[in-house]
């Protein structure tokens, strides 16, 4: 990480950032003090502690459930809480995994936008997992196409799109969806048809 071999290093000092699809939050602290769970292990004052709770909340829109516990939360304030909580300590390195699947239509639209800008202005290397094909598109500058734990295809998202490995990515990545018709080329003067 940053040119650092990490191999021999304690996870906790790895400076990765990590949000579950299953959220992995503390059922008897509030979000406030799961999102500041990362700054209170770095020994963070009082005040950056608050700050950079604050400040990661309001972007991610759970400013007002700051007090509540997890049990209080609904399914997308508490995806978006551990997401608060990846982001808060600003780690070189983000793992997510889909951590946009129990936010509501409208709010998951918004973070399309407000999430690449948000990662991009913290200078973090991203590991996205997603089987939104919109999301990799909308999200991503490089896609992994896994298919039975297997890559299937590495490239950019236009690449996947107008390049696609095999019938499989391209019947994912259509929109609309791709139609594939069962033909024999044939060759006459005029060239092939």
């Amino acid at each position: 990480i940053g040119g650092e071999d990490m191999t021999d290093v304690d996870a906790e000092f790895r400076g990765v950032g990590m949000a579950f699809q299953n959220f992995a939050l503390f059922p008897h602290m509030s979000a406030f003090d799961n999102i500041a769970t990362p700054l209170e292990a770095r020994h963070s004052s009082q005040g950056t502690i608050k700050a950079g709770v604050e400040s990661v909340a309001k972007l991610l829109k759970i400013d007002h459930v700051l007090s509540h516990k997890p049990r209080a939360l609904s399914n997308g304030q508490k995806q978006r809480t551990a997401l608060a909580r990846a982001l808060v300590g600003s780690p070189p390195i983000l793992l997510l995994d889909d951590p946009l699947r129990n936010v509501d239509a409208k709010l998951r639209f918004e973070m399309r936008l407000e999430l690449p800008r948000l990662l991009h202005d913290r200078g973090a290397t991203v590991v996205y997992v997603t089987q939104d094909y919109k999301e990799a598109m909308a999200l991503g500058n490089r896609i992994a196409v896994m298919s039975q734990g297997v890559i299937r295809q590495l490239g950019t998202p236009e690449q996947i799109y107008r390049e696609p490995a095999n019938v499989e990515i391209a019947r994912l990545f259509g929109d609309p969806t791709i139609n594939l018709l069962d033909v024999k080329p044939a060759r006459d003067a005029k060239g092939i048809y």
